[in-house]
């Protein structure tokens, strides 16, 4: 299931799920061509970018800042949005503030080994780098500007 995350007023999020995946499509495509669009596309690595972050005593907000949001709705058909209050988007921002990233990727072959059949492909465990680092940049904006955040699953 590929997981995205992008910040959005909390008055978007209570505009309903197809107020916020319309926002979603038109986020994504400004991306393409605007890097600097704030989407964070964690592809199909969430479980394995929150199994990593586990491992950094972050508690249960490894969950929230994944896929822990509340549900705000699915279309049937393999999309489903949930959603992070502000509050909660600021949480998760102090506990990402506090992880050390790289102490979290030294920490990497031994959370991935057991998940990863025949050895880590070379260049993935940077991949992961990437992604949180990505990740920690989507929610340091969002709490900078008291925004929430929606995570929007696909697949």
């Amino acid at each position: 299931m590929n997981i995205s995350l992008f910040p959005l007023s909390e008055g978007e999020i209570t505009d309903g799920f197809d107020a916020v995946i319309s926002r979603f499509y038109d986020v994504e495509e400004q991306s393409e061509n605007d890097p600097s669009v704030p989407l964070c596309d964690l592809g199909e690595e969430g479980d394995v970018l929150q199994r990593l972050l586990e491992r950094a005593n972050v508690g249960d907000l490894a969950e929230l800042m994944i896929s822990g949001g509340t549900l705000l709705g699915d279309d049937g058909v393999g999309t489903v949005c949930l959603s992070l209050t502000p509050d909660e988007v600021l949480q998760v921002d102090n506990a990402l503030s506090g992880v050390d990233l790289d102490e979290v990727m030294r920490a990497a072959p031994t959370v991935l080994s057991p998940m990863i059949r025949g050895g880590i492909p070379d260049g993935y465990v940077e991949d992961l780098r990437d992604c949180l680092e990505e990740l920690r940049g989507t929610y340091r904006l969002a709490a900078g500007q008291g925004l929430a955040m929606a995570q929007v699953f696909q697949g």
